[in-house]
């Protein structure tokens, strides 16, 4: 996401005046809750932003917007926000990422939940073996154990011989000797595994690379607004300038409670 500095140049001057009186108010009216008004702005500022004297600024400025409606609201908004980053998403895993949010968050069939249950076994696999590989044998085995992933695992060997079994093992085995080393081909076979969760299965490893690349491993938890859209959530009032912190509401304590004192029987 482009910092403020640079964002700031989005509203130098040009023959849409107009515009750009519009959306400095627009901006300024954005209140955290009502998350679905920052998702419509990101839509017009994408609109024109080719016409923009620095459309690149006004993109970055677009994808913000969007990802500040899904993490302000990831239940209601995330879904919407994720499809829009899926079409203008700036890098491929940006891309893969929103990808697999928008399939969790659609609950629309039965199809997708049961896509959905998939791709959780997928990503709680990834992030036992991103733990695995780093030498973190106790988390490995949490994340090993959620999710379905030890399922998973054991119907996969072409990641790891013995299932999860030697996956316990060798976590085990890293109080001593370390992370154990991974294969290429078993490192391969982990990302075609998430590239068919994330884009329907695909008809061979080679298949799944080219869909999603070999970088990073998307990896999703939906109880991490900031990790899901790479935005603080609180950060989410415009100055004018950038972003800020909203405020807290105010905290407002009651009156204390005079209790009348009894009367004197005479």
């Amino acid at each position: 996401m482009a910092c403020a500095a640079t964002l700031s140049l989005a509203f130098a001057p040009h023959a849409a005046d107009g515009w750009r009186a519009e959306l400095d108010r627009r901006l300024a009216a954005l209140q955290p809750e009502r998350s679905a008004e920052y998702l419509a702005l990101a839509e017009d500022v994408m609109d024109r932003a080719s016409t923009a004297p620095a459309p690149d600024v006004d993109r970055a400025l677009a994808r913000q917007l969007a990802s500040l409606a899904g993490a302000l609201d990831v239940r209601e908004m995330g879904r919407s926000a994720a499809l829009f980053l899926v079409d203008h998403a700036a890098a491929d895993a940006d891309r893969s990422r929103m990808l697999a949010l928008a399939m969790l968050l659609d609950p629309s069939s039965d199809a997708r939940v049961e896509a959905a249950e998939r791709s959780e076994a997928v990503m709680s696999l990834v992030r036992a073996f991103a733990l695995y590989r780093r030498g973190e044998g106790t988390r490995a085995k949490e994340a090993l154990a959620s999710g379905g992933a030890a399922a998973l695992l054991e119907r996969h060997p072409e990641i790891l011989k013995g299932g999860s079994a030697r996956f316990r093992a060798d976590c085990e085995a890293m109080r001593t000797s370390g992370a154990p080393a991974m294969a290429q081909s078993q490192v391969d076979g982990l990302h075609s595994l998430a590239a068919g969760s994330i884009a329907g299965a695909p008809r061979s490893w080679s298949e799944a690379l080219a869909r999603v690349g070999a970088g990073p491993l998307p990896e999703v938890d939906l109880n991490d607004p900031r990790g899901l859209f790479g935005v603080d959530p609180n950060r989410c009032v415009w100055d004018g300038k950038g972003w800020t912190e909203r405020q807290a509401a105010p905290l407002v304590i009651p009156a204390p409670v005079t209790v009348p004192a009894a009367k004197p029987r005479g």
